[in-house]
């Protein structure tokens, strides 16, 4: 079975707060390797930290370098509004995306410092819609629960990845979310409810799920074992741990 993660992070990744750090691509590397974990999807807090361009170029050097040929893994770029010209137009997204071996945006409105609405960020949101490339959408990330439902509001086609790391149990705050978008998927790296992937499995399929521990913020055995031992069919457990995924990306043109 493949295990493929959606939710991996490296580089300057606790910013002061008290979390294991993971500083390098190569501790990254190593603890996938300890893990059975194949690849999956990476971003790189230099984005945050240091700056957008620079978190950006990184991340897709570690992901197309030597040191990587043995993971499936595919970078995560963070987008800003177009205005300043600091990323990639919506309209050279795609190309730029394929040619670096990137397999996701994020969005941070809060660190990033920009105002997130259909005015800065629609031209983008819409490209996104358009081409399905995943948007990452997570509140430990910089964007609010209250953002998250508004930009599904208003581009309820988005290929969204949704994680929400405030609140545990969090099923009230996802499941309308899962339940009204057809396209919008659910990270499991904060969804810790006893009996959860069997109650998300049944109620909406295990298509709308993806495997992913939060690493370094989070144990990566802890989701592991959480799929592991969920009481589904071995078939719902393989899309979840990596299938899921892998379809996402290929439809996105990006595998």
């Amino acid at each position: 079975m493949k295990f493929l993660d959606c939710n991996l992070n490296f580089g300057a990744t606790n910013n002061g707060e008290p979390y294991k750090n993971c500083d390098t691509f190569k501790e990254l590397l190593a603890e996938l390797s300890r893990c059975g974990i194949g690849g999956g999807l990476v971003r790189c807090g230099y984005s945050s930290t240091v700056g957008v361009n620079y978190g950006n170029d990184f991340v897709s050097r570690c992901v197309k370098s030597g040191e990587a040929k043995d993971f499936d893994l595919y970078g995560v770029w963070a987008v800003i509004p177009p205005y300043t010209d600091e990323t990639p137009k919506p309209a050279d997204l795609p190309a730029a995306m394929k040619e670096n071996k990137i397999g996701a945006v994020y969005l941070s409105p809060r660190i990033h410092r920009y105002e997130l609405n259909a005015l800065t960020m629609g031209e983008y949101l819409d490209a996104l819609q358009q081409t399905k490339i995943p948007v990452l959408l997570n509140t430990a990330n910089g964007i609010s629960m209250d953002q998250i439902y508004r930009v599904m509001a208003e581009f309820p086609r988005l290929t969204a990845v949704v994680a929400d790391q405030d609140c545990w149990p969090n099923a009230r705050r996802l499941y309308p979310l899962a339940y009204n978008y057809e396209n919008l998927r659910l990270d499991l790296s904060y969804v810790m409810d006893a009996g959860g992937v069997e109650d998300m499995t049944a109620r909406f399929g295990e298509e709308k799920l993806l495997f992913g521990t939060a690493f370094p913020y989070r144990y990566t055995g802890s989701m592991l074992a959480v799929v592991r031992s969920a009481a589904i069919s071995d078939a719902a457990r393989e899309k979840i741990f990596g299938g899921n995924l892998e379809n996402m990306l290929e439809e996105a043109g990006l595998k």
